[in-house]
């Protein structure tokens, strides 16, 4: 902000209409506003501020938690890629339910692309829940890896064998394997048939007990 003597005789008649009405001190301001385009980016920035708030603080935006395990997945994601080449057999199946950081990678699979139809807890939407003991086209364990790879298209469910590679699709039939059991906050009706408890190796069975 400029400043100006009030009594400077040197000051033009255009200065002198620029001056403020208030004197401190002998001294006043000169008008000398903002200019326009920082006004409304000031402006722009509160009303995105509110926007941003309504979504992430109070709308359907994910919060810091959500932001944090998505991230934790990401990074657990990346540990399970070093694991190497991962086969759909139930021993294998077994160690990654029983590793606690492989069902953080899973989950974060899980959530970006099965949740839509399944919900985020397994429980179930336009597609079954995985949480209970009814299913529809599994019937051991190890029918998770062929469903989840090839799909089930007259039930809308797609294939994931382009998308993913096959460790990932163990890492995901390890995860659904895994929800069963499982309390789902808002669970579907059940579907399809009971089944006998997965078939898994003893020392899974020690470990998830």
């Amino acid at each position: 902000m400029n400043h100006e003597r009030s009594h400077d005789p040197t000051r033009n008649p255009a200065e002198e209409a620029l001056l403020l009405a208030h004197d401190a001190d002998g001294i006043r301001e000169f008008d000398n506003p903002m200019p326009a385009w920082w006004t409304w980016s000031f402006w722009a920035t509160i009303a995105y501020s509110c926007l941003y708030a309504m979504y992430y603080m109070f709308g359907a935006g994910p919060n810091a938690a959500t932001d944090y395990d998505a991230d934790v997945s990401a990074h657990w994601q990346v540990q399970a890629e070093r694991l190497g080449e991962l086969k759909p057999e139930p021993a294998v199946i077994a160690r990654l339910i029983a590793d606690p950081r492989m069902m953080q990678a899973a989950s974060g699979l899980f959530g970006a692309n099965c949740a839509v139809c399944h919900a985020k807890d397994g429980g179930g939407l336009t597609g079954p829940n995985l949480c209970d003991d009814e299913w529809i086209n599994v019937k051991t364990v190890a029918d998770l890896f062929p469903v989840i790879s090839a799909g089930v298209p007259q039930r809308g469910m797609p294939a994931w064998d382009k998308r993913f590679t096959e460790s990932q699709r163990v890492l995901l039939a390890a995860y659904v394997a895994h929800l069963r059991g499982s309390t789902p906050s808002a669970p579907k009706a059940p579907q399809g048939n009971t089944i006998a408890a997965w078939t898994l190796p003893a020392a899974e069975q020690t470990a998830k007990e």
